[in-house]
């Protein structure tokens, strides 16, 4: 029974939203109002509406979670998303596990950023500021738009159902919960810079003078959608029964492509800061990399794709959204070839071996590394559109195309920190580079050997993870010794002085490490797994590279809102049991497969366990090499960015303190 406390708070949420939306439309024209009007005062409406319209979609947003966590089915989005079975802890990722509440997600974080933004602006560029707010509220009432008028989470059901439908079985996993938010928080957070980019260009506003302020904007933005990435490959892997956890699905990519974009512009940005230089282009990579996160929101929640990952789409929608995107990079791209040439300052000469030349060249890697995902992925669309052939671009294409970037990617990473500024002393850089060249030889000498015969790519990848691994390690070592024989401190408190006074570079440096970890999980799985696919019965042995595995029979189980046929397995290696799952769940018709996994550092043994005939059950058995590096990787990688934002605390607390010794001298 639906309270009436209930029914009540989802009309507030709603009334809320509504006048979020108004405030957004208030908050965008402000800005030109005041000028048409020549009331500066208007202005203000921009930068102070920003927290309101958090609030107003906070209420909105907390109405709904409300509404999910009571079984209020008196809501359409709650009745067709959740029911009395379903575990608190989904119930509350139902707000973003179907179409209409994970677009209400969206426009809650971006209102979020805009609000938080609006606080850190007041004091360091209170005269841009409300043109920037006003860049977001439009961004914001346009996404408004959509979700009141085509995608209404709040849309009433009568007569009220007593029972709701289930969950999507696939998306009832901790991953899920995880995943869909923080790559929200990463496609939603370069709207920031964007914001940044299109005020800038729209007052004239120098871009040595902004260019830094987004750097942290893009950097949390990046963090957060390489973790949404990394946790969607884990929830893949662990749930979706493939023994796989990239497949270059379509939707896998619309992530991927405004993630190497947004890696690009962070490399970038660096170079503007040091030598004021590629100003211009840092424009272009700001407003593409946002382009590419609207592309993605097209693409997953338009309907033009068929994917685990994507949403399906109510007739409207996709119109809606491809309109949007257009009208949006229309403006800012045609904004950017009118007045893009008035932020480019005066460039230097750039030798073409220095380490302004090396991030050149690591940003035409991410951009053709980009523009290939981008082919692969649309040309099926645009061919199905043009001639109604369908084709599949899948996993051949990728791998042929995106490794040898990649590793020519390892390359210039280990080159890149080496090279000096302006022009390299070649003869320095090549002492430099002599050990871990024969290092990185080395190991690929010893894979080619001792895993013969293998393809290629493994002793290419393992030897260049060396090399770079190795150009690291010495460059930390070279600085720590530099820094011992300056100040005479013993080796721990040179290590620490050194890394801890230089956060973000060192924090870079982890975020490379963390990379190869990443590149030594991806080649270890994807080169050196097996699998066997058979029928077992009770008793049954099956040996997979060195693993044999026992197949035991199977039970039936009763979960929170399912019921299952498990297996039970026993690893005769090291006794380990293997529990893998049919789930059928309450209230759909779907037979979801749960997969099982053993891992240890080096190896998972990973079981699914398929349909019964004549007494036999069909078992798919991987074993899958170094898989964990993958989820360690992105671990480091995360802590190393961290560590290189803390340089942004250290040093506003250090312009604190002496802003407060010079006020007490005073």
């Amino acid at each position: 029974m639906v309270s009436g406390v209930s029914l009540n708070l989802i009309e507030l949420g709603h009334f809320a939203a509504y006048l979020a939306f108004f405030v957004a439309i208030t908050q965008a024209l402000a800005p030109l109002a005041a000028r048409v009007f020549k009331a500066p005062g208007l202005r203000t409406l921009s930068v102070n509406g920003a927290s309101l319209l958090f609030l107003l979609t906070t209420v909105g947003g907390l109405t709904i979670l409300y509404s999910l966590l009571t079984n209020n089915f008196s809501v359409l989005y709650v009745a067709s998303n959740s029911n009395t079975h379903l575990p608190t802890f989904y119930k509350i990722a139902a707000l973003w596990g179907g179409h209409r509440g994970s677009l209400y997600l969206w426009v809650w974080i971006m209102t979020g950023y805009t609000a938080a933004v609006a606080y850190h602006g007041r004091s360091r560029y209170p005269d841009r500021l409300p043109v920037i707010m006003a860049v977001e509220g439009a961004l914001i009432a346009g996404f408004y738009g959509l979700v009141l008028f085509l995608s209404d989470p709040f849309t009433r059901l009568f007569p009220i159902p007593p029972q709701g439908q289930n969950m999507n079985p696939l998306l009832q996993d901790p991953g899920m919960v995880i995943h869909p938010p923080l790559l929200y928080m990463g496609y939603v957070g370069f709207s920031i810079p964007f914001s940044f980019a299109v005020a800038a260009l729209l007052t004239n506003w120098k871009s040595e003078l902004w260019i830094g302020h987004t750097r942290r904007w893009a950097l949390f933005a990046w963090g957060f959608l390489t973790a949404g990435i990394i946790f969607g490959a884990w929830w893949s892997y662990y749930v979706l029964g493939w023994g796989g956890y990239w497949g270059w699905d379509p939707v896998e990519n619309a992530s991927f492509m405004p993630w190497l974009m947004g890696t690009a512009l962070i490399h970038s940005i660096s170079v503007q800061e040091r030598r004021r230089m590629l100003h211009t282009w840092n424009i272009f990579l700001i407003i593409t990399t946002f382009a590419l996160s609207l592309l993605g929101t097209f693409l997953v929640r338009s309907g033009v794709l068929a994917s685990v990952h994507a949403f399906s789409a109510a007739p409207g929608q996709g119109v809606y959204l491809l309109t949007f995107m257009v009208v949006v990079l229309t403006l800012a791209f045609g904004l950017f070839l009118v007045k893009g040439g008035y932020q480019q300052a005066e460039e230097s000469f750039i030798s073409p071996f220095s380490r302004e030349s090396m991030f050149i060249w690591n940003n035409v890697i991410f951009t053709v590394a980009c523009a290939s995902v981008l082919l692969g992925t649309l040309y099926p669309l645009f061919l199905q559109a043009a001639t109604g052939a369908r084709i599949s671009v899948g996993p051949p294409y990728f791998d042929l195309v995106m490794v040898p970037i990649f590793l020519v990617m390892l390359v210039v990473m280990a080159i890149g920190p080496l090279v000096s500024w302006r022009k390299a002393n070649v003869s320095k850089l090549r002492g430099r580079l002599v050990a871990p060249a024969l290092v990185g030889v080395a190991f690929a000498a010893l894979v080619a050997i001792v895993w013969a015969p293998v393809y290629w790519t493994a002793p290419a990848a393992v030897g260049l993870v060396a090399f770079v691994a190795t150009t690291i390690v010495t460059n930390v070592v070279r600085a720590v010794a530099q820094r011992r024989k300056q100040h005479h401190e013993g080796p721990v408190r040179a290590f620490l002085a050194t890394v801890l006074g230089n956060r973000r570079h060192y924090g870079g440096m982890v975020v490379h490490m963390g990379i190869l970890v990443i590149v030594i999980g991806l080649t270890g799985s994807g080169l050196f797994a097996a699998s066997k696919l058979v029928m077992m019965a009770p008793g049954d042995i099956l040996q997979v590279a060195h693993e044999r595995v026992r197949f035991d029979g199977v039970r039936h189980v009763r979960g929170p809102d399912y019921n299952a046929v498990q297996g039970r397995l026993t690893i005769l290696n090291n006794g380990a049991h293997l529990l893998p799952e049919q789930r059928v769940f309450f209230g759909s018709p779907m037979q979801v497969e749960r997969p099982s996994v053993n891992s240890t550092p080096l190896r998972d043994v990973y079981v699914d366990i398929g349909d019964e005939h004549n007494g036999k059950w069909e078992i798919h058995l991987f074993v899958n090499p170094l898989v964990n590096f993958i989820w360690t990787g992105g671990g480091v990688v995360i802590a190393g960015l961290a560590f290189s934002l803390s340089d942004y605390v250290r040093r506003r607390k250090r312009v604190a303190v002496t802003s407060g010794a010079v006020a007490g001298h005073s």
